[in-house]
């Protein structure tokens, strides 16, 4: 028998049920949580367009193209990855021709030809060849859903429904779906709430939503507020740990835990936070996953430009996959403006690491260059030459966040101090080249500014490559150990610090100061540390003392730095140290309504006035951030908000104000605007026929509106809080 299973030779790879069964899981609870905000026919007609018009025939291409079968989840998260860069790319060239409502065609054209032929057919098709282990699959599965079930308490679960209740909203969500809303219609996009104004914007979110729109018929609102989220956010979790597996693939370097353990790091780690009233700063992907949808697909980008980028690097075949790094690095440059810069400086150290090495460069130096060459193309194209309100000012990143450089920096580098112990693995390709990425994302944060702290967003674009090193040094560490269970000192590390962590914030919550709540939280993670890695020994695990000590103190400390974000699931005050509050200045029901009438009973560019600019006013102060008439009526307004567009942050820039806060400066067209609702007249209803206005949004929450406007124009529809008017 036993010569019979010789001859046999080894199995071919495959999934396990298992392993397929946490996958499962997941996916039940994914279309559980679309349920609760969507209908079950917009939901599965948003799965299937999803499945089978962006994940599979990007996992075609990523296949085909890229040659990939290591396991189903780095397959169908970078697979994702590349559907939805392919669908931006068609869909930017079907809009610039009228053709936009059929971009989805592409996906289904390369399913066929990927069965056609046989040799595709058996390249795309194949079995994996390094399956997850059940236990490795069902980590992951538990990391991933913790994640999430924190992006959606604070995300779905906290402001939707959208445009029922204006003391419940994100002024943001509505700037995304009007410029969504542009984009179903408009090459380039524009600004919709002022008159259609030229943006210059990274929009290639909106792209692939306006295409999603087109295919599946479904709002934008829901879109937008429900359902785009979770599968940006899932693969980039799939593509987090795709990248740890790259760095930590045997089980002696921590291959069935590094991988989850940096999906949950990336999800909620980056700070520790000892304050109780006080924060310092949120850089996990959970933060912006929901309320920045640019951010969400733009990580989900970054991570899978990461790991070609690697593969390359270490020269791994085929060269084919240089084709794949192009087509990311193109969608890159107008998914998040902040991807390049971190990408260009990844293969900088990557180039120097090689030239000590005295090993090829070529491949850096051409990465650089395309990095570089792209992201010039793009300032001068995609964002005309803007910097969206960005200024050089040193550190002025800690003044924003109200704490000391020395504070925040131990906070940062205590939640990632895995990456002090990467060993030998410094002198890979792929690791210099993540370091880059890192140091990068740490300079734009130091070196820049925005309104907002929006700077943080260099720090958040890499911190799942930080998340990655620190999880793969904190691997290299315990192997050190010699023992496959050093799973085991990582987890009761971990948990132990949690608790502690949770006891310590409790008792300084009444400390003045910062010193005080600093030291109870070094105390616990000193104690974790030695109490573990003494229990370690005492029950005769291989290793040496010291080398468990300081392990367990790693695990504790970046573990620990995932406190408050997991508290947040159930406390207010700890949401509020990470995550965004909810805010004022959304529509009333009412409001909403009157607006899809407009979507419903106009045509696409047909001109509104409005009196409605301030979501918040006090005095002469104007909040503008009013955009949810653009992003539901889908049409250009002459002047609604005029927050966040070119000029206003031009002119934020060049008189350092807030962009949100600043007058509007053609104070005659604004004022001619407002006369036709405060005291119509014939001569301004003139005017703004002159002007394009087609119809008049008369909003009674944003002022009184007079009697007398119906002498001059015609009564379309009316609401409780809206009276719509067109012009003859």
């Amino acid at each position: 028998m036993r010569a019979r299973a010789r001859r046999r030779g080894p199995r071919t790879a495959g999934p396990s049920l298992t392993g397929l069964l946490a996958g499962v899981a997941v996916g039940i609870l994914g279309i559980g949580l679309l349920l609760q905000h969507s209908t079950f026919f917009e939901v599965g007609r948003f799965v299937l367009f999803t499945s089978l018009g962006v994940a599979l025939p990007g996992f075609a291409l990523w296949r085909l193209v890229g040659n990939y079968s290591r396991n189903l989840v780095e397959d169908l998260a970078g697979g994702f990855a590349v559907g939805t860069a392919g669908q931006i790319v068609v869909y930017l060239a079907a809009a610039s021709i009228g053709l936009q409502a059929w971009s989805w065609v592409w996906g289904p054209i390369v399913l066929v030809l990927s069965f056609i032929d046989s040799d595709v057919r058996a390249r795309v098709w194949r079995r994996v060849a390094q399956p997850l282990r059940p236990l490795q699959a069902w980590l992951f599965a538990l990391s991933t859903t913790v994640v999430v079930l924190i992006v959606y308490r604070r995300g779905p679960g906290q402001f939707l429904p959208a445009y029922t209740d204006p003391l419940r909203s994100y002024p943001d969500l509505a700037f995304q779906q009007a410029v969504a809303a542009s984009a179903k219609y408009d090459v380039p996009v524009s600004t919709l709430w002022l008159g259609g104004e030229p943006m210059k914007y990274h929009s290639f979110y909106h792209q692939s939503t306006a295409a999603t729109a087109w295919a599946t018929r479904i709002d934008l609102t829901d879109l937008i507020h429900s359902l785009t989220w979770l599968p940006l956010f899932l693969a980039g979790c799939g593509l987090v740990f795709a990248l740890t597996s790259r760095f930590a693939r045997t089980a002696e370097t921590g291959a069935t835990w590094a991988g989850p353990l940096a999906v949950l790091i990336a999800g909620l780690g980056g700070a520790m936070q000892p304050l109780a009233h006080a924060g310092f700063g949120g850089v996990s992907t959970a933060v912006a996953a929901y309320l920045s949808p640019t951010q969400n697909l733009g990580v989900m980008i970054a991570l899978a430009l990461c790991v070609v980028a690697v593969d390359l690097l270490r020269a791994e075949p085929p060269r084919s996959r240089w084709v794949l790094l192009v087509l990311l690095v193109l969608v890159a440059s107008g998914s998040k403006s902040t991807i390049l810069p971190l990408a260009g400086l990844g293969f900088a150290f990557a180039f120097v690491q090689a030239g000590m090495a005295r090993k090829s460069n070529r491949t850096a130096l051409l990465g650089g260059l395309l990095s570089f060459v792209v992201f010039l193309a793009a300032v001068l194209t995609i964002f005309g030459g803007t910097t969206w309100g960005t200024e050089i000012k040193p550190f002025k990143v800690f003044s924003q966040l109200s704490s000391s450089p020395l504070a925040t920096l131990t906070s940062w580098g205590l939640a990632v101090c895995g990456m002090w112990f990467l060993g030998r693995k410094w002198r890979d390709a792929g690791t210099a080249f993540l370091m880059g990425f890192a140091v990068a994302g740490l300079i734009g944060t130091l070196m820049t500014a925005q309104s907002g702290i929006s700077q943080l967003y260099f720090l958040r674009t890499a911190f799942p490559a930080i998340a990655v090193l620190a999880c793969v040094g904190l691997a290299n560490l315990v192997s050190q150990l010699g023992d496959r269970r050093g799973v085991a000192l990582v987890g009761v590390a971990g948990a132990l610090s949690l608790a502690g962590l949770a006891v310590a914030r409790s008792k300084a919550a009444g400390m003045a100061g910062v010193k005080g709540p600093w030291l109870w939280t070094l105390a616990v993670l000193l104690i974790v540390g030695v109490v573990v890695g003494l229990g370690w020994k005492v029950f005769r695990r291989p290793g040496n003392v010291g080398v468990a000590i300081v392990a367990a103190s790693v695990a504790a400390c970046m573990i620990g730095a995932v406190l408050v974000p997991l508290q947040a699931f159930v406390s207010d005050s700890a949401s509020n140290l990470v995550y965004a509050k909810v805010s004022r200045g959304g529509a009333t029901a009412a409001e909403a309504g009157a607006a899809r009438w407009l979507r419903r009973n106009t045509q696409p560019g047909e001109l509104i006035a409005t009196n409605a600019h301030c979501i918040i006013q006090r005095g002469n102060v104007c909040d503008s951030r009013h955009f949810w008439l653009a992003a539901l009526s889908e049409r250009p307004v002459l002047v609604e908000g005029w927050s966040y567009s070119n000029q206003a942050n031009r002119i934020a820039l060049e008189t350092n104000s807030n962009p949100s806060l600043i007058p509007y400066w053609d104070s005659g067209k604004l004022a001619t605007n407002d006369t036709a609702f405060k005291s119509p007249s014939a001569d301004v209803i003139q005017r703004l026929r002159n002007a394009g206005v087609r119809y008049l949004f008369a909003d009674r929450r944003a002022g009184a509106v007079s009697p007398k406007l119906g002498e001059f124009v015609s009564i379309r529809h009316a609401t409780l809080d809206v009276t719509i008017y067109e012009i003859k």
